[in-house]
C-alpha cells in the first residue's frame, strides 16, 4: 500500500518483481504499508522530482521475524450440585468426578450429565457467559422404589430378593428396590417356601401382603385328671398342651403316677386342627376302718372322712397316714397301704386316757412293740408340691432329749430341747433334685470341679464328669432310678436346694441343725429309744455296708422310725447346717443348739449304704467341708415356722 504526501499519486502499475508509481513534480514523501505489517517506511525522497524525470528506488527486504502471541481464553465457573451428593458427572461426555462440582470452563456451550445407580440419568447444555458463574442444583428422580412386606397367619418370615438374602424378616420395608420386575422369596419354619414376582415402579410405595401355607396342624392334647403328656415318646408337658406338629401318625400318651397311662394314636394332617382328649384310669382300692368305741373321727391324708366305722371307697393306690381320733381317747396315726383292686382294713381300740391303768397300759405297749413300717404315734405328715415334684414333710412337736452317747466324738450325753419343725418324710430323691436344675439350671460343686468319686467294685475312684444325675458307679441313672437319694451333691448344694424351696413357696426351708436331726431320728416325743432310727435291729430300718456294698437302693425301702421317717438310718448320709465341732457337746446350749461358730467342716449325719453298722447309730456324727461330693452323701429339708 503506498500513501504519498499531500500532492497524491496519479497512478500505481504493478509489474514483474517492479512497482511503477506516477507521481506528481515537486512531491516530497511516501509511506510504504502492508496490509497484515502495518507501515514498514516512511521515506522522505533525498532529491526534488522534476517534471518527465525517471527516479529507481530499490527495495532490499531485511530478515523478518514473525512473533505468535498466545490467545488469550476467556473462562467462566461452572457449580453443579445434587441431590443425592456423590453421583457421577460428565462435561462434553468426559467424566468430571463427583457431584458437588466446581470448576472453571471456557466461556460457551458445555453439555453434561449425571448418573447414579438406582437413579435416571439427568443431562442438559449450559452456556457459560463471561459476566457471571452459572449454578446448577440437579435434584435425581429416583429409579427405585419401597416395598412393605407382611406375611400371615404368622409374621418372622426369612426374605430374600431375586436370590439374594436381605437380612430381614417380616414385617419390614425394603427400600430402594430397582424398577422392574422382582422375585422374592419367603421361609418360616413349619411354612411352605413361598416366592412371588412384583413389578416395582420408580418412586413408587408398594404393599404387599404374604399368605404363607402351613405344613404342619394346631395339635391340643388335654388330659382329665392333669396328667403327664407324652407325643411320639417325649414328654411335652402336664395337664394341656397346644402346639404344632408336623403331617405324620403320632402316639399321644398321658401318664399320672397311680394312674393306668391312656394312649391313642392319630394322624396329624397339615393345615387341620386336631384336638386329643385322654383320660387316665385311677388305680384304686378300699379302705375299711373300725374302732372301738365307735365315731372315733377318721383323717386320711389329712382330709376327713367321717366317723368309724366307714368304708372308704375309690382310694387311689399307695400309702396314707391315717388318724383315728375322739375326744378324751389317745390319737392313733399310723400308715396304711392301698393296693389296686384290694380292701384293707383297719380296725383299733383307742385308749381311754382318763384311765390311768389304760393309759399306762398303752404307753407300755408303745415302748415295747417293735416298728412295723405301719403305726405310728399322732404324727401329722403334709405334701408340698412344687414344679409338679411332690416332697412329703412329716410335722415333728417340739421337744427335751438327751443328745449324744459316751462313744468318743459322741461325749456328753446332754439335754437339748428344740422347736417344732417338719422334716422330709424321705431322703430328697434324684427325681426333686432334677425339677430344682431343670428349673434354675443350677450347677453342682461336681459339675464345676469336673467329678465325684465312684466305686469301681474293688475301690474308690475320682472319676471326671460324675454328678447328681449318676449313681454310684457313675453311670447316669434312668428314670426309674429317679426313686434314689440323690448323691454327688455337697452342703453348698443341699442349701441352694432348700433355698429354691423357700423361694417358691415363701416358707423358711432349710437343711437341719444337727440337733433337729438327731432328735428325728431318735424318734421325736415318740421314741422308745432305738440304736438305730426305728430299730434295734439294723437290717429292718437300714441299707448299710452288711446288707447292701453295690449302691443306693429306693427311699422308704426299709421300715420306717416312730414318726415316720423313712432311712435316718443308712442308705446315703445326710447333710445338716451345723458347722462340724468335735468337742462342741462340751459347750452346747440347751435350746436349739445350731453347731460350732468355728471351723469350716459341715456335719453329716445317719451312715450310708457303704459304711459299717455303728455309723447308722442315731448318735453317731461327722462332716466335712461343704463343697464335698460323695457317693453316699446326700440330704433332707427342714420346715421351719
Amino acid at each position: 500500500i503506498w500513501e504519498p504526501d499531500a500532492l497524491g499519486i496519479i497512478s500505481a502499475d504493478y509489474k514483474t518483481g517492479e512497482y511503477w508509481l506516477y507521481v506528481p513534480f515537486g512531491a516530497r514523501r511516501l509511506t510504504i504499508k502492508h496490509e497484515k505489517l502495518g507501515i514498514l517506511r516512511d521515506y522522505m525522497y533525498p532529491i526534488p522530482i522534476e517534471k518527465a524525470g525517471v527516479y529507481i528506488m530499490e527495495l532490499t527486504t531485511g530478515k523478518v521475524t514473525t512473533t505468535v502471541e498466545p490467545e488469550q481464553i476467556v473462562s467462566q465457573w461452572l457449580v453443579i450440585n445434587s441431590v443425592p451428593s456423590g453421583t457421577d458427572i460428565y462435561i462434553d461426555d468426559k467424566p468430571a468426578n463427583q457431584t458437588p462440582y466446581q470448576n472453571e470452563l471456557p466461556i460457551g456451550k458445555h453439555t453434561y450429565s449425571l448418573s447414579r445407580d438406582l437413579y435416571l440419568p439427568m443431562a442438559g447444555v449450559v452456556n457459560l457467559t463471561a459476566d457471571k458463574k452459572e449454578t446448577l442444583n440437579i435434584t435425581m428422580k429416583p429409579d427405585f422404589g419401597t416395598l412393605k412386606i407382611t406375611t400371615s397367619p404368622e409374621q418372622g418370615a426369612a426374605v430374600s430378593i431375586d436370590g439374594q438374602p436381605t437380612g430381614k424378616v417380616t414385617p419390614c420395608t425394603l427400600e430402594q428396590v430397582k424398577s422392574g420386575e422382582h422375585t422374592l422369596t419367603f421361609r418360616l419354619n413349619m411354612y411352605q417356601t413361598t416366592t412371588q414376582k412384583v413389578t416395582m415402579q420408580a418412586g413408587g410405595n408398594l404393599n404387599l401382603p404374604v399368605v404363607l401355607a402351613p405344613t404342619f396342624a394346631g395339635v391340643t392334647v388335654t388330659t382329665n385328671p392333669a396328667s403327664d403328656i407324652y407325643i411320639a415318646g417325649e414328654r411335652k408337658g402336664n395337664g394341656t398342651w397346644e402346639g404344632r406338629l408336623l403331617p405324620g401318625v403320632y402316639n399321644f400318651e398321658a401318664k399320672k403316677e397311680k394312674y393306668t397311662s391312656a394312649s391313642e394314636k392319630r394322624e396329624v394332617v397339615s393345615g387341620q386342627p386336631l384336638t386329643v382328649t385322654l383320660q387316665p384310669i385311677a388305680k384304686t382300692g378300699t379302705l375299711k376302718v373300725m374302732t372301738t368305741p365307735t365315731d372315733a373321727i377318721i383323717t386320711l391324708a389329712g382330709e376327713n372322712k367321717g366317723t368309724a366305722p366307714a368304708t372308704l371307697r375309690n382310694l387311689l393306690v399307695g400309702d396314707y397316714t391315717l388318724v383315728l381320733s375322739l375326744p378324751g381317747y389317745a390319737t392313733i396315726s399310723k400308715t396304711v397301704t392301698i393296693v389296686e383292686g384290694e380292701t384293707a382294713q383297719v380296725t383299733e381300740t383307742l385308749v381311754d386316757m382318763s384311765n390311768p391303768a389304760s393309759s399306762a397300759l398303752a404307753k407300755t405297749n408303745i415302748a415295747n412293740e417293735e416298728t412295723t413300717g405301719k403305726a405310728s404315734f399322732n404324727v401329722q405328715s403334709f405334701t408340698e408340691t412344687i414344679n409338679g415334684v411332690e416332697i412329703e414333710m412329716v410335722a415333728i412337736k417340739g421337744g427335751t432329749f438327751q443328745m449324744g452317747s459316751n462313744e468318743d466324738g459322741e461325749k456328753p450325753i446332754h439335754t437339748v430341747t428344740v422347736s417344732d419343725f417338719s422334716i422330709g418324710k424321705t431322703e430328697v430323691t434324684v427325681a426333686q433334685f432334677k425339677a430344682f436344675v431343670d428349673v434354675t439350671s443350677y450347677r453342682t460343686d461336681a459339675d464345676k470341679s469336673g467329678g465325684s468319686d465312684i466305686w469301681t467294685g474293688k475301690e474308690f475312684k475320682f472319676t471326671v464328669g460324675v454328678n447328681w444325675q449318676c449313681d454310684a458307679s457313675g453311670k447316669i441313672r434312668n428314670s426309674s432310678e429317679y426313686d434314689h437319694p440323690v448323691i454327688h451333691v455337697s452342703w453348698n448344694d443341699a442349701v441352694a436346694f432348700c433355698e429354691w424351696l423357700k423361694q417358691k413357696t415363701g416358707k423358711t426351708y432349710r437343711l437341719p441343725t444337727e440337733a433337729e436331726w438327731e432328735f428325728a431320728a431318735r424318734g421325736g416325743n415318740y421314741s422308745r429309744g432305738f440304736t438305730y432310727s426305728g430299730s434295734n435291729t439294723i437290717d429292718d430300718v437300714a441299707e448299710y455296708g452288711g446288707n447292701n456294698n453295690k449302691s443306693t437302693k429306693p427311699v422308704a425301702g426299709r421300715k420306717p422310725n416312730e414318726l415316720g421317717l423313712y432311712d435316718m438310718s443308712g442308705n446315703v448320709w445326710e447333710w445338716c447346717s451345723d458347722c462340724y465341732g468335735a468337742d462342741y457337746y462340751a459347750n452346747s446350749p440347751q435350746n436349739n443348739p445350731k453347731g460350732s461358730s468355728t471351723g469350716s467342716n459341715r456335719v453329716y449325719r445317719g451312715g450310708g449304704w457303704r459304711g459299717d453298722a455303728q455309723y447308722c447309730r442315731v448318735a453317731f456324727r461327722s462332716g466335712d467341708t461343704p463343697g464335698y461330693c460323695y457317693l453316699h452323701l446326700g440330704f433332707r429339708p427342714v420346715l421351719v415356722p
